[in-house]
């Protein structure tokens, strides 16, 4: 084993060949355990979370410089303010976290998988408000009722069933407090650019025998406002890009794969 983490650790991940021997069935059928062996090096889990940033190989410098910008937009959008106290579910190796912390009052970050909370340790042990947990259920039963102003989601309600996708809203909604807003980040079925990600996904099923646990699924904008109407939240309209098929943005986007995401920004009514 030793040996096969040595011979991976310096993988060419732009090689589609080399991309395709990662992924595979063997990885588990649980997230917990897909996700660890999928991390079980610091590059393979910075390619989980980041694929290629800005096309290349992801390292140290381009995965934090690739959060920044991601990072910036969210602080924006859910107004993440020095008084707050804000959650990132699956936050991975801290692709955001680092920079998202630098903006609030205090940080937590879970994610389902050990190895990536192990990476995302090493990366942030400077920040002193950052707390990172290992949290093995798809759920938010570790914290109490209204605990944060702020959650987001960003690339993970893609990799999970539709039915723990709406119990993380629904959860979210438990744990915001009133007047609290929540970043969801979805991919766009209809759009040409995520239909071929479906494709992809049926094409990698088939060619493998089964599903991989971690496959990117999609939505319709429809089926989005749905869901986060559903859990409780008010749909805040001039901050969500929820397009039909393309989203128009004011800002130029980090990468392309923007232009196919569905981004629904949820408020916490008073009084609930």
């Amino acid at each position: 084993m030793k040996r096969l983490l040595r011979q991976e650790e310096n993988l060419d991940l732009k090689d589609p060949q080399v991309t395709e021997r990662i992924f595979r069935l063997e990885l588990g059928s649980s997230y917990g355990r897909y996700w660890d062996r999928l991390a079980r090096t610091k590059q393979l889990a910075y390619f989980a979370v980041a694929g290629l940033p800005f096309g290349e190989n992801p390292t140290d410098e381009n995965i934090e410089e690739h959060g920044r910008q991601t990072a910036e937009l969210i602080i924006k959008t859910l107004e993440i303010s020095a008084e707050d106290d804000v959650l990132e579910v699956g936050v991975g190796v801290g692709r955001l976290a680092g920079h998202i912390a630098k903006k609030c009052r205090s940080f937590t970050g879970i994610d389902i998988s050990k190895q990536m909370v192990k990476f995302a340790k090493k990366r942030l042990r400077a920040q002193e408000n950052i707390r990172l947990i290992h949290h093995p259920k798809s759920d938010l039963s570790l914290f109490p009722e209204a605990s944060f102003d702020k959650v987001y989601f960003q690339i993970v309600l893609i990799h999970l069933d539709r039915e723990d996708a709406f119990h993380y809203l629904c959860e979210t909604f438990r744990v915001l407090r009133p007047g609290g807003k929540a970043w969801f980040q979805f991919y766009n079925l209809l759009h040409p650019d995520g239909f071929k990600e479906f494709k992809y996904a049926v094409e990698l099923s088939r060619k493998l025998g089964g599903k991989l646990r971690g496959r990117v699924q999609l939505y319709t904008s429809d089926e989005v406002r749905k869901f986060v109407s559903e859990a409780g939240f008010r749909i805040l309209e001039d901050k969500s890009h929820l397009e039909r098929l393309e989203q128009k943005y004011a800002f130029t986007p980090p990468d392309k794969h923007w232009y196919y995401y569905l981004i629904a920004i949820g408020e916490k009514p008073l009084g609930k």
